[in-house]
């Protein structure tokens, strides 16, 4: 044989033995969220930001395939190497001339930019030539969206009790539409604390802001532990909102070793629990507190009320006492003009933040009015002028007709 000729016939066998066929499957129909896709077609199908799609395969191979696999991806983000659109199934083998379905499912990640992409369909299995099919999609983003992308707290990780806690929001502006007055709120729920602070405007194209630096202040002896720090973002007029936490860690202060109990640390005195009064007349009771905490309370002073009488707490009801300080409040009881003769109880509470600490039950002796003591003295007083005045009428008429007696001549005598 012509050298020649052996030459090309050994050349052709190593191509051929070089060369593998194309996975034999036909790809019959592809959906994305149950729209129908074409391969490479020129319409694009309009898909958001943000959300996971399911895509749909089903195909038909024409011969047994082992150790299949179905893999789909969109490549040509700036973050596919983290954030990867990217789903497969699991290995398995296709049998000839049936009709199988599988469902991937990707995520577009919010960081996508609004532009058109292919996504990639690869048949494979472990040695085969693999089959790929492209799609021609547009990934979109919504007219109204932001993110909040950074949550900086100073100090960042843990702070004392009655400490101030600085915060600043940064905002990711991911719509099509500028956002203009976004509100930012960051609130401690269980503490009861907030604070709010405006970005005057966040332009579109994944432009960013943030806030002016944002004040908290940890209330005095608050339990220690870790707290949910709620950060708000309202747009859109308020009717859109965004969320996200951070943890705050809240040490105990020292000098609060006492507050669980205020009660511990706060005396009670009262000046007299037992007052006398008349009708329409008023009584005071005195009452003293002092706190002999190092810390600064609030208390407050109720007294029940009464249908007999008027009550009223001078200089203040509620007040704030700092430590090692004291505070005299007078509880004034005035009775009505038909309040009941006797003893009247009324019961004075001082309370400290919502804490009960002691009951004092104030006795108001009621007696009857002034004005009525005096006109049963005046009307006693002037029936004894009566009598007085009677009697000594009597004394006067008698000693007139003695007089009278006295002074009548003898009878003249006759002399012979």
């Amino acid at each position: 044989m012509n050298p020649f000729k052996i030459a090309l016939m050994l050349a052709l066998a190593v191509l051929l033995a070089g060369t593998v066929a194309a996975l034999p499957l036909s790809v019959d129909q592809v959906k994305v969220d149950d729209v129908v896709l074409g391969a490479n077609a020129n319409n694009r199908f309009d898909v958001l930001r943000d959300n996971t799609i399911d895509v749909v395969v089903v195909f038909t191979p024409s011969e047994n395939i082992a150790n299949m696999q179905v893999e789909g991806f969109f490549s040509g983000d700036e973050h596919s190497d983290v954030l990867p659109a990217y789903d497969a199934t699991s290995t398995f083998d296709a049998d000839a001339n049936v009709t199988y379905r599988k469902t991937l499912k990707i995520d577009l990640n919010k960081f996508f930019q609004m532009d058109s992409y292919k996504l990639r369909l690869i048949f494979s299995d472990r040695n085969g030539q693999e089959l790929v099919q492209n799609y021609n999609l547009k990934i979109d983003v919504p007219r109204h969206d932001v993110m909040i992308r950074d949550i900086l707290f100073n100090p960042d990780s843990h702070l004392k009790a009655g400490s101030a806690l600085l915060s600043v929001v940064r905002v990711r502006n991911t719509g099509q539409n500028d956002e203009k007055d976004v509100k930012v709120t960051v609130s401690i729920a269980q503490l009861g604390i907030s604070t709010s602070s405006y970005i005057s405007e966040i332009r579109s194209n994944d432009n960013e802001k943030e806030t002016e630096e944002m004040y908290l202040k940890i209330p005095t002896c608050a339990k220690a532990g870790v707290y949910d720090a709620d950060i708000e973002v309202a747009f859109n007029d308020g009717f859109r909102k965004e969320h996200a936490t951070k943890q705050v860690e809240v040490l105990a202060d020292d000098t609060c070793g006492d507050a669980a109990s205020p009660a511990a640390k706060t005396t009670i005195s009262v000046g007299s629990q037992l007052e006398s009064l008349p009708q329409s007349g008023t009584a005071i009771f005195p009452l003293t507190i002092t706190n002999s905490a190092r810390t600064s309370k609030s208390y407050t002073v109720a007294v029940n009320a009464a249908d007999w009488a008027d009550v009223k707490i001078s200089p203040t009801s509620t007040f704030v006492l700092d430590g090692g300080k004291t505070q005299t409040v007078y509880v004034f009881v005035t009775a009505s003009k038909d309040a009941p003769v006797g003893a009247q109880i009324l019961t004075a509470t001082v309370s400290s933040s919502g804490q009960n600490l002691q009951d004092i039950a104030l006795t108001a002796n009621v007696a009857a009015s002034g004005k009525g003591i005096l006109r049963t003295t005046l009307e006693w007083g002037l029936i004894l002028l009566v009598v007085l005045l009677v009697i000594l009428g009597l004394i006067i008429g008698f000693s007139r007709l003695k007089s009278d007696d006295e002074e009548q001549p003898s009878a003249p005598q006759t002399y012979y």
